[in-house]
Formats: C-alpha cells, sequence, structure tokens
C-alpha cells in the first residue's frame, strides 16, 4: 500500500438538473455496500455516499438530493443501529452532492469541505441558506482520528472544480475521491467552476499512486472500483487530449474538431448520458485554448515588458 499522497495540481447546477430529469417520479432506493471496518457506499442517484460508523458516530461523504433525505437518513439508521449524525464531508459544491445538506444539519451533523465549496455554496443566482453552509473548511486537507480509523481530507487542486477533495483511509486501503473520478465514464470537468483537463488527470495518476490491486475506491459516480479502473479512465484522457490537441493545433474550430469526432474509438465504453463524446470533446477543446490564449497573453506581457 502507497500510504504517499501526491498533491500535484490536479455546472452543478447542469448535473442536478440531469439527475432531477432521470429519476423525476420516481421512487429511489438506497443501496449500501459494506466495505468493512465501518466504512459503506450508499448508491441512490446522485454522487456516491461515504459512510463512517462506529463508536464516535456517523461520519458521512456528501449527501445527494434534499428530495432523497429522509430515505438516506433512514437506510444510514439501518446500517447503524441508530448512531448519530456527526459529521457531513463534501467533496465539492454540486448540488448531487451538497443537496442535502439543509436536512443532515438539521439532523445534528456539522458540515465540513474546502473554502472554495463555502464560498460557492454562498453565492451565485441562487445562494444556499446558512444551514446548508460548511461550518468547518480547509486550504489543503485535515485528518479526523474518527471510529478508530485515520480518516483523511485532501484537497485536489483544480481537477473537477477548485473545491475538490478526496477522502482517505490508509488503515482500511479505501478512497472516496469525489468526483475526481468517474468510473467507467467520461468525467464532468467543470471548467467555469475552477476546474482543469490537465488538473483532473494529474489526480487520477495521483489515486493511481496512492492505490494497490487490493484497494476499495469508492468514486463519485459508477460502481466501486478499482486501481486498474482509475488508471484506464486516466489513459484514455490523455489519449483523448492528445487526439484534440492534434487538431487544435491544425488550426480547428471547435465545431470542425466535433464533427471530426477525435473520441470515437472510446465513446462506446466512455459516453453516457450526461457527458457524451461531443461534450466531452468540446470540454477538451475549451481547456486547451483557454490555456494557448493564457501563453499568448503571457509571452506577450513579457515582450512588452523588455
Amino acid at each position: 500500500m502507497k500510504a504517499r499522497f501526491l498533491t500535484t495540481a490536479a455546472a452543478g447546477t447542469a448535473l442536478v438538473a440531469a439527475g432531477i430529469a432521470h429519476a423525476q417520479d420516481e421512487e429511489v432506493t438506497i443501496e449500501a455496500t459494506d466495505l468493512g471496518g465501518g466504512i459503506y457506499m450508499l448508491v441512490g442517484q446522485g454522487g456516491n455516499i461515504g459512510i463512517s460508523a462506529g463508536p464516535d458516530g456517523v461520519l458521512m461523504i456528501d449527501d445527494q438530493f434534499d428530495r432523497l433525505s429522509e430515505n438516506i437518513l433512514a437506510k444510514v439508521e439501518e446500517i447503524t443501529g441508530g448512531q448519530e449524525l456527526k459529521y457531513v464531508l463534501n467533496t465539492h459544491y454540486h448540488g448531487d452532492h451538497t443537496g442535502g445538506n439543509e436536512a443532515m444539519t438539521a439532523a445534528g451533523g456539522t458540515i465540513v469541505a474546502h473554502a472554495n465549496v463555502r464560498v460557492r455554496l454562498a453565492s451565485g443566482e441562487e445562494p444556499r441558506s446558512d444551514e446548508a453552509l460548511p461550518v468547518i473548511t480547509h486550504e489543503d486537507g485535515m485528518t479526523f482520528f474518527w471510529n478508530d480509523n485515520e480518516i483523511q481530507i485532501h484537497h485536489v487542486p483544480s481537477a473537477h472544480t477548485d473545491g475538490d477533495s478526496m477522502v482517505y483511509i490508509p488503515n482500511l486501503n479505501i478512497i472516496h475521491t469525489g468526483d475526481t473520478l468517474f468510473s467507467g465514464r467520461y468525467p464532468y470537468i467543470d471548467l467555469d467552476g475552477g476546474g482543469s483537463v490537465d488538473g483532473y488527470i494529474a489526480n487520477l495518476a495521483n489515486i493511481v499512486e496512492m492505490a494497490d490491486e487490493d484497494t476499495q475506491i469508492i468514486p463519485g459516480h459508477g460502481p466501486l472500483s478499482t486501481e486498474a479502473d482509475v488508471l484506464a479512465l486516466h489513459d484514455v484522457l490523455v489519449d483523448a487530449k492528445a487526439a484534440v490537441q492534434a487538431l487544435v493545433d491544425e488550426g480547428m474550430s471547435e465545431d470542425e474538431i466535433v464533427a471530426a469526432d477525435p473520441l470515437a474509438e472510446w465513446n462506446e465504453t466512455y459516453a453516457w448520458g450526461f457527458i457524451n463524446g461531443e461534450r466531452m470533446t468540446r470540454t477538451l477543446v475549451k481547456d486547451l485554448t483557454t490555456e494557448m490564449s493564457h501563453e499568448d497573453m503571457d509571452h506577450s506581457d513579457a515582450d512588452h515588458d523588455h
């Protein structure tokens, strides 16, 4: 087990809307998987939830949508024998991971997140209530010594968003990635929310460095995963970026690149409803061309200074 964690720099609204449309008027069942050591993975609709249960009480990682809060709390009560909710860790600000914050606060939970999560939840067109905001924030990470485990929270710079956290429990060989891993599918990289393609790829490499073949990895979306699943997505994104970069270098426009379908070989496996091949391509183009424009500005400033 590699204990070293590398910290290399690695539209929530749209994601929430997609999720609500998918499950509208449906009864969502919350399913729990016991990972051992008092750790559970809960799957419902929205981001996957992690639970640490034990004598110290319940620590929850993400809380999906508000309308599912009653079902989530009922499942937590069932699997823990009624242990009290103490803390909720938000891995980032998107509504399918923070939608239940008010309900979890009302249930006794204290919300914890990166500082940028609080900033983003408190601002924007529809600021969240005070009850939804993290009351404990961190800049680079923090550690909970909880239920006989060392639960490490690590900030991931500029990957899915600018406020991502991953949770690592080294003694149990368990990682909760938040949305820095969409397992078996193209990721949503929230460029407007401070995410970046390079940061996302770098953090996938970080996860591989942390993990071994026995690590249980809870992704933000997708099934319980392995080191091999993370490496597979890493390699796809590296190759997809290179394919798009080649067309950008030829001077093609965004629409021309989309029409060329540079991700065709991966779409059957990795494209899905929210992030299909076109949207992944556009994300790559926007990220790459933004980087180029910044580099041009830097060179221009340097020339001007001299």
